[in-house]
């Protein structure tokens, strides 16, 4: 890579603060709920916590590709910031459960522009092989950004439950190295158009196994922590390790990404993830005490570990560098509507047939997926389509 190792780290720490606005305050939510427990449907509500943000960023990320192609990648990303450290933290100061909603929609909007304009980079700064190699790497780190800010999240829901939210205060740290690292950097080249329904058409299928993909992962943050304090019995420290445990699997796998694109199509690997997903989500549906969780959760981090970076990698494979904003920006979407839509969609399963239900419905339907996936490949392959 002829980059230069200052972009890197910047790229890589912007990449961090994608999963930890994400996974900051898993381990305290049902402590939320108790706290506020005065508040109507606060076991559904507080789940909202998480997604909130999901649903501004995917409402606003298809805006944000649009300006951030406009514009430039580097305005747009320090409002992100700065956006992202004042609507984090203030579930910290905060004690009104609507208030902290209004902060979580804060903290999406900051996360639109962060993962669109930090992608954009991406793209822009590497190509090809080299992009495969950096976004493994990406992926490890993201995947051990996990693991520090559950763990981190689990020990401080110990002191209370809004404790867990300072952890959105970090991003102060890393304004010094964004300043130094993107300073001059160049703006992108505009070549030439293709036909707008031609792109649409080519990256439908890239949005929505985005979309499926997070969806099916987000179980775990917003379906997990009930399950195993409120039927196996475990703790919000249960919780935050058997997340991070995921996370530092996630890491490993991720970091195989480009010696797995050696051998495999994007659709290979999706096969891949997809009976990975399907094992953890079986395991979930059969465990009986909170230990048990590490096993589920081993075959999550390597489904979880792929999907991302996969989905990513077959994105900027597709784009063209004036138009990697709007991409972006759509793929970003329907990463967040899959977030969101999860505990909505899957709530009604739920009160039907419980939490453990639910995981063993949905991992029926991943091997189904895995399957159809596997048989396309073959006959794609043998027609030498």
């Amino acid at each position: 890579m002829n980059v230069p190792k200052k972009i890197q780290i910047a790229l890589l720490a912007l990449a961090t603060m994608g999963v930890m606005s994400g996974v900051s305050i898993v381990a305290s939510l049902p402590l939320i709920s108790h706290h506020f427990s005065g508040v109507q449907d606060i076991e559904f509500l507080s789940k909202l916590l998480l997604t909130i943000p999901s649903i501004i960023v995917a409402l606003f990320a298809p805006i944000s590709g649009i300006v951030i192609d406009k514009v430039g990648r580097l305005k747009p990303l320090s409002l992100g910031v700065v956006l992202f450290v004042l609507g984090g933290s203030s579930g910290y100061y905060l004690d009104n459960f609507y208030l902290i909603l209004i902060g979580r929609a804060i903290l999406g909007l900051s996360v639109a522009l962060i993962m669109t304009s930090s992608m954009a980079l991406v793209g822009d700064c590497f190509q090809d092989k080299a992009r495969e190699q950096f976004m493994s790497l990406q992926g490890m780190v993201v995947g051990l950004g996990g693991v520090v800010f559950v763990s981190l999240g689990g020990y401080l829901a110990h002191f209370g439950w809004n404790y867990p939210f300072l952890i959105y205060a970090l991003p102060i740290m890393f304004i010094p190295i964004f300043l130094s690292a993107f300073k001059g950097i160049k703006k992108h080249q505009k070549t030439q158009e293709l036909d707008a329904l031609e792109d649409k058409a080519r990256l439908f299928p890239v949005y929505l196994t985005g979309f499926f993909s997070m969806l099916l992962f987000y179980m775990l943050p917003t379906q997990m922590p009930y399950l195993v304090i409120n039927d196996l019995g475990g703790t919000p420290s249960d919780i935050g390790h058997f997340i991070a445990f995921a996370m530092l699997i996630n890491a490993f796998v991720a970091k195989q990404y480009s010696r797995l694109r050696n051998h495999f199509s994007f659709q290979g690997i999706f096969v891949i993830t997809y009976v990975f997903f399907a094992i953890g989500l079986f395991i979930i549906s059969k465990v009986t005490m909170p230990s048990q969780m590490y096993f589920a959760s081993l075959f999550m981090g390597v489904g979880f570990g792929l999907v991302i970076v996969n989905i990513n990698v077959w994105l900027l494979s597709l784009v063209q560098a004036h138009k990697r904003g709007r991409a972006i920006g759509l793929l970003t979407s329907s990463f967040f509507l899959g977030q969101f839509f999860s505990p909505i969609l899957f709530e009604p399963i739920v009160s039907q047939i419980g939490i453990q239900g639910l995981f063993f419905v949905v991992s029926m339907l991943c091997f189904v997926i895995a399957g159809a996936l596997y048989i396309f490949t073959v006959i794609k392959k043998a027609s030498g389509i």
